[in-house]
């Protein structure tokens, strides 16, 4: 059986929507399943994706796209720009706009001994030098080929414990973490106090 979408999740490109996919799945389980993670094929088509389905009213919708900058004063003027657009397609707590400064892979550059044990290679000076404009493609330089997808999600299962808090609770990943968990809990929260007939009648 289909699970019932409660949250939506849009992405830049497929990389990051595995990887995406692969935390909310090792951080929530099977309830993961409840969240659709949608790549575009850039940043504006993922603007555009988040606000057709916030003015389709299809549910709560998390935008996790690149800034593609370290600057703060062009990485808010990108947020005024989203927050703009969503906000005239629905309520504020129906949507989340995460930026990631410079790409959501910096993340994996910010401890270089994590770096190392989930990609089990040794990281030089240049590899951190190319990180700090180009995570991404610094992160696929150091991740041996996949046999299928992209290799994020064999990265997220090579994370220790401690090493997967230190990624989640980061400043990419932790507003996304808790909106995601805000709407379980409240679908969780619906369903239980409904009497077992309207439970059971619910798609």
């Amino acid at each position: 059986m289909k699970s019932l979408v409660r949250a939506y999740v849009v992405t830049e490109n497929e990389f990051d929507q595995e990887l995406i996919q692969a935390l909310l799945t090792r951080r929530f389980g099977k309830s993961a399943r409840e969240i659709q993670v949608r790549a575009a094929d850039n940043k504006q088509r993922a603007w555009t994706t988040v606000d057709s389905l916030l003015s389709n009213r299809r549910g709560p919708t998390a935008l996790i796209v690149d800034a593609d900058t370290i600057d703060h004063a062009l990485t808010m003027e990108q947020q005024t720009e989203l927050e703009t657009m969503f906000g005239s397609s629905a309520r504020r707590h129906m949507w989340l706009v995460v930026l990631a400064k410079p790409e959501v892979e910096a993340v994996f550059f910010s401890d270089r001994g994590l770096l190392e044990r989930v990609t089990g290679k040794k990281v030089s000076e240049l590899d951190i030098a190319r990180a700090a404009l180009g995570p991404r493609a610094a992160l696929l330089k150091l991740l041996p080929k996949p046999r299928s997808g992209h290799g994020a999600k064999q990265l997220v299962k090579k994370l220790s414990e401690s090493d997967f808090e230190k990624i989640i609770s980061s400043e990419a990943f932790h507003p996304l973490i808790e909106f995601i968990q805000r709407w379980l809990a409240a679908d969780n929260q619906h369903s239980s106090s409904q009497p077992t007939s309207a439970r059971n009648l619910s798609p």
